[in-house]
């Protein structure tokens, strides 16, 4: 009879054409699309900062900068203008983008800079940008501290006859080793960080887009009262309810599931062509990884079912159950982002063993090849324990005649 039961809920769903696409086409289609759009955005942006031919005004430039700067010109994306005054409107100017950087010189800098003695005499060199601004953020950034200290080096090894001279010391200059970086754990921190909330999500809102029809809405249309007349336990109708509202929810998740997997080589290519810092990202799991990332989707599916049927139980229409249902997805929602960042976080094992959070944090450190067998089975063992009380809640709920209806 169990069976029977669930082949009902699954009929139901896969039998009408329009709950098909609405609940496994249209949400990985737009996940797909989204992810894809979102990936050319953000690689454009980085390329267009790092092709943009910043604007810079220098006052009062002294003769070695001069000199110096037409020999390395080429190596940097300036457009350098030169003035001897600065002027009234600068701020202006950098608050509104039309320039990126002022950069100011003081008066006599070439002798002083062969004259000073103390601290106190040591010219200086002022600079104006607006760090609110990208591009002015970025200008600044390469002008300063590499264009102005690789002058600086130049201007001290005239002085003390050998540029030589200017160091005591280098610092890895032999040592191919210095990051010491596990390379399967960096490729993957981006997408570690992103996609175990996404999951998180997209768990929930797969099962919640028909979970809420599959009780409430046969409560509100009536169908509800003529099955609970059947000889069939309550118990076995409750179970298989869930049973198929978990399978359907496992197939949806799966299909945006892969539609993000889909898109990822959208965004990998876009940052290849305009931002190649920013390409490293891949996940590689082993079988084994598979299996547990599968272990805690089921589970969690397990809670966020447990959590969708017992609200339908209790509501008396499929509107009511979506009112109870708004601060549940809030609380996923709030859950699913907390994980984003743990930076300086005490690794607590404890923590596995809140649900829906355990279950979150278990996948972000899966994404992150941190998740230990003990995290691992605190996680799932809470999540499975967690979705018998609510089924047991479930099923104590089709006993009552009512809440079953509408009494």
């Amino acid at each position: 009879m169990l069976l029977a039961v669930i082949k009902k809920e699954l009929k139901r769903v896969f039998s009408d054409r329009r709950l098909v696409i609405s609940t496994f086409i249209i949400p990985a289609l737009s996940i797909y699309i989204i992810y894809s759009f979102m990936g050319n955005m953000v690689g454009n942006k980085v390329g267009n900062i790092n092709n943009h031919s910043s604007r810079i005004l220098i006052v009062n430039a002294p003769e070695s900068f001069r000199n110096y700067y037409s020999k390395v010109e080429k190596d940097y994306n300036f457009d350098i203008s030169f003035a001897e005054h600065k002027p009234d409107s600068y701020k202006e100017q950098i608050i509104e983008g039309e320039l990126e950087l002022i950069t100011e010189f003081d008066k006599d800098f070439d002798m002083r800079l062969q004259q000073y003695k103390s601290k106190g005499e040591i010219p200086q060199i002022k600079s104006y940008g607006n760090s609110s601004l990208e591009y002015s953020e970025k200008a600044r950034s390469i002008f300063v501290y590499e264009l102005l200290e690789s002058y600086e080096k130049k201007v001290l090894g005239d002085r003390f006859g050998n540029e030589a001279f200017i160091n005591a010391f280098d610092i890895d200059r032999e040592n191919s080793e210095y990051d010491l970086v596990n390379e399967k754990k960096a490729s993957s921190m981006g997408l570690g960080m992103i996609l175990p909330m996404l999951l998180a999500i997209i768990l929930f809102a797969g099962a919640m887009g028909i979970g809420m029809d599959t009780i409430a809405g046969e409560k509100e249309r009536g169908t509800m009262a003529n099955l609970l007349i059947t000889p069939v336990p309550r118990e076995t109708i409750a179970l298989g309810k869930v049973i198929g509202l978990g399978t359907v929810a496992i197939m949806s998740a799966a299909c945006s599931f892969g539609a993000i997997l889909l898109s990822l080589p959208n965004m990998v290519n876009s940052f290849e062509e305009s931002a190649p810092e920013m390409s490293s990202m891949a996940i590689s799991f082993s079988v084994l990884q598979y299996l547990q990332l599968f272990a805690l989707m089921i589970s969690l599916v397990g809670i966020y079912v447990g959590i969708i049927c017992l609200i339908s139980v209790k509501a008396r229409s499929v509107k009511e159950a979506g009112t109870y249902m708004s601060p549940v997805y809030m609380a996923i929602m709030v859950a699913s982002f907390s994980t984003m960042n743990t930076i300086g976080a005490q690794d607590n094992i404890k923590v596995f063993g809140i649900p829906l959070y355990g279950n979150i944090r278990a996948i972000k450190e899966l994404f992150s090849f941190e998740l230990s067998w003990g995290e691992f089975g605190i996680a799932v063992l809470v999540s499975l324990m967690t979705a018998a009380v609510l089924i047991k809640l479930i099923t104590k709920a089709f006993n009552d005649e009512k809440v079953m209806l509408n009494s």
